[in-house]
């Protein structure tokens, strides 16, 4: 029998999903490339028009990043913005579970418990395109390369958040010993 790990080796399947939703969801949330913005867009036009923004920082038809620090915007970029940085930091916490969870043994309650964590930032994740309905979009918005990361992030979340349901490894199946005195506690002792 080949090795297992000590959480077993379900736990495989939402690891590697949650890492790759992890990191699709920094480059969704962090980048300039979110969404496409309108050419007559007022809210982006200083220095130079945007083409593209994210939460943070937008790109001007000139090709530079440009800080969003200066400007302000409404109450749904905000909570774009709220949303996603959850999801970043929520989505670390579950990768990180993630990575000990190989070598130090969970039960499936804890897995199931990390699933829920996994599918709250499934939602968040997917919230983060408030952002449409915000100002910013009026004149309107398309996808672009970090809103298609951010789609691919959020059905990952949702993928890994139902594996890990699976996951785990309660303390009776350890196997050896324990389990021979048990099967000869019900045969009676024989």
């Amino acid at each position: 029998m080949p090795p297992s790990l000590k959480s077993g080796n379900l736990c495989c399947g939402p690891a590697l999903f949650s890492t790759a939703a992890f990191i699709l969801s920094l480059f969704a949330n962090t980048r300039c490339n979110l969404m496409t913005v309108s050419v007559t867009d007022p809210v982006f036009s200083w220095p130079f028009q945007a083409t593209s923004f994210g939460l943070y920082c937008y790109t001007a038809q000139n090709g530079v990043f440009y800080d969003t620090r200066d400007l302000t915007f409404d109450s749904k970029f905000e909570a774009s913005r709220a949303l996603g940085t959850t999801t970043m930091a929520l989505g670390f916490c579950v990768w990180l579970f993630y990575l000990f969870a190989g070598c130090c043994r969970f039960g499936p309650l804890t897995f199931r418990i990390v699933g829920f964590f996994c599918f709250c930032c499934c939602i968040f994740q997917s919230l983060v395109f408030l952002v449409k309905k915000s100002e910013v979009c009026e004149g309107g918005c398309g996808l672009d390369t970090g809103g298609n990361c951010a789609i691919a992030a959020a059905v990952l979340w949702f993928v890994s958040s139902s594996m890990s349901c699976a996951a785990g490894k309660a303390p009776e199946e350890e196997g050896g010993s324990g389990d021979v005195v048990e099967e000869d506690a019900e045969k009676g002792g024989e």
